[in-house]
């Protein structure tokens, strides 16, 4: 078995810090693979039959592979949850959803001006001291963190390490007035949502102007970032921050049930071929918004059995990056699937899976 092949599934490994429950250690990544390339983007399999986005595909009877079962599977776990996305993933993963902070923008500085410090910013409403600040204002409140980003409506989530202005800085300095129960932070396209002042200060909402150590991407000026929060709040190009007293604070918008304890599998096996004896190192994400993720729970037989990996001490506003790596003992195609689960006991309503082959080690 080559090495060459084996890379199609195994990212390139680094060292790093981990957190290690579980089962054993693997060597982690300091930075997550690009997610795989959509269905329409990949190459046409040579086949007849069903067409789809113009190419011809074979319908396969699912019961016409026959995978090699293994019970209570084991092998070797960590994880680790400073791994970050790509910065073009961020930028570009919530590029289909209107409301994505992730989305591309289209909006560029006005003409003459420099940089995003020189970009203001209008704090009103329910304040002391209404007024227009540029981010350069608050350069001794920069932060450096690192967060998840995750869609509301879809598996869609982003790891990444963002500097900014925390808002509790800026409404510090405008000082808030009695009664004063919902902020609203509006971007350049008029986009903004209402919610309750003491949801963004709980979850330590800022206004970032770097992802990954890199300015926003087209002229971008800043977002609003809140970890352990769906994306529908993270706003572009922020123009205001309003605060108002409301008679009726804004409910907080949650994510769909079967969106909660996202899980992924960041490999692709390809047409690789893996030898008996050979340990694969399988890798992905998993994150359920405000709540902790507890465990990340792995089946080779179709889910009849789980393994348990414990994952402990974990933190809601970032995503934990698991590796699993399994070494086969024998000859056969596979199929591995993984769940997560969270603190509340909450399982992945929608697990993932990859299938891979594995051959007589060269010379058995």
């Amino acid at each position: 078995m080559s090495r060459k092949q084996n890379q199609k599934i195994m990212s390139g490994l680094a060292g790093a810090t981990l957190l290690l429950s579980g089962c054993a250690s693997v060597a982690p990544v300091q930075e997550a693979p690009a997610a795989p390339a959509p269905e329409a983007d990949r190459e046409a399999p040579e086949a007849a039959g069903l067409e789809l986005n113009g190419y011809q595909l074979e319908a396969l009877d699912a019961q016409s592979v026959a995978y090699t079962k293994v019970a209570n599977v084991k092998g070797d776990f960590s994880y680790n949850q400073d791994v970050i996305s790509p910065s073009n993933d961020v930028f570009n993963l919530y590029g289909t959803a209107l409301t994505g902070a992730c989305a591309k923008p289209a909006f560029a500085l006005a003409e003459g001006q420099e940089s995003v410090g020189e970009y203001y910013i209008n704090v009103s409403g329910s304040l002391k001291h209404s007024q227009s600040i540029t981010l350069a204002d608050l350069e001794e409140k920069e932060e450096t963190r690192i967060m998840a980003c995750a869609c509301a409506t879809g598996s869609a989530v982003a790891n990444a390490e963002v500097s900014g202005i925390p808002l509790s800085a800026i409404l510090e300095l405008a000082e808030l007035s009695a009664g004063a129960n919902t902020v609203t932070v509006t971007g350049s396209d008029g986009y903004g949502i209402p919610m309750p002042l003491s949801y963004a200060l709980e979850k330590n909402a800022m206004l970032v102007y770097r992802v990954n150590g890199e300015a926003l991407p087209d002229g971008q000026t800043s977002q609003l970032w809140m970890p352990g929060t769906v994306a529908k709040y993270f706003t572009r190009n922020v123009v205001s921050i309003e605060v108002t007293a409301e008679d009726e604070v804004p409910e907080v918008i949650t994510a769909g049930e079967e969106y909660r304890a996202h899980v992924s599998i960041m490999n692709e096996a390809g047409e690789a071929e893996f030898a008996v004896g050979e340990t694969i190192v399988f890798e992905g994400y998993a994150d359920d918004y405000d709540v902790p993720v507890t465990a990340i729970e792995v089946s080779m037989d179709d889910g009849e059995t789980w393994t348990v990996c414990e994952v402990k001490d974990a933190t809601a506003e970032k995503w934990v990056y698991w590796y699993f790596g399994y070494t086969p003992k024998e000859a056969g195609t596979y199929k591995l699937t993984v769940r997560a689960r969270t603190a509340e006991g909450v399982v992945s309503p929608l697990a993932s899976t990859i299938v891979f082959t594995v051959a007589e080690a060269d010379g058995g």
